[in-house]
């Protein structure tokens, strides 16, 4: 089931510890555009752009022996595959994902965290609760944070050095009559 246009009220939903999971269209992420390889051409048989799978889930605050150990929270996973444009070439480049974040709630006009205290894990974050979340925004921003900076196979042929690209090529004609 598609949930592109699902809003949360996000503490709410990770104090009554909900979950939600679904597809979603990468098509229909306006910021992932410019990265993905989709020009109606099929990569490998599937076409490029397609969709990912998400899971929400909330993390309710804990409270271990009177003192407060942790805040609200959500988690993240995603998982999928992305046909990205490949820097060297300009064709597809299958890049699989798979997202585990787990996202600390700050309220609206607290102080953040020191990046070197509480947040040590490299699998947490902390973004500001809002009670109009959207979870296409949300999931789209962790799938461009989690994408290469310049995607490109780990071997590549350039696209002028095809064996047809070099018989059609203005020069080969002129090489061709230089012989005759």
């Amino acid at each position: 089931m598609s949930q592109q246009g699902v809003v949360i009220n996000s503490l709410e939903f990770a104090r009554q510890q909900n979950t939600l999971s679904g597809q979603l269209e990468l098509g229909a992420l306006p910021r992932l555009a410019d990265v993905l390889f989709d020009k109606g051409v099929e990569s490998g048989g599937k076409v490029a752009g397609g969709k990912v799978d998400f899971r929400l889930a909330g993390v309710a605050a804990v409270k271990i022996g009177g003192a407060k150990s942790e805040d609200h929270a959500l988690k993240l996973e995603v998982d999928g595959v992305l046909y990205l444009i490949c820097q060297r070439c300009l064709g597809a480049l299958e890049y699989p994902i798979c997202i585990r974040r787990r996202l600390v709630l700050v309220k609206p006009g607290s102080s953040w965290s020191d990046d070197d205290l509480e947040l040590e894990d490299d699998g947490s974050d902390e973004i500001e609760a809002s009670r109009e979340l959207q979870v296409a925004a949300l999931v789209e921003e962790e799938i461009l944070l989690a994408l290469p900076i310049a995607p490109r196979h780990e071997t590549c042929v350039a696209p002028g050095n095809t064996a047809a690209s070099r018989e059609s090529s203005p020069f080969a004609t002129l090489a061709q009559l230089k012989r005759s």
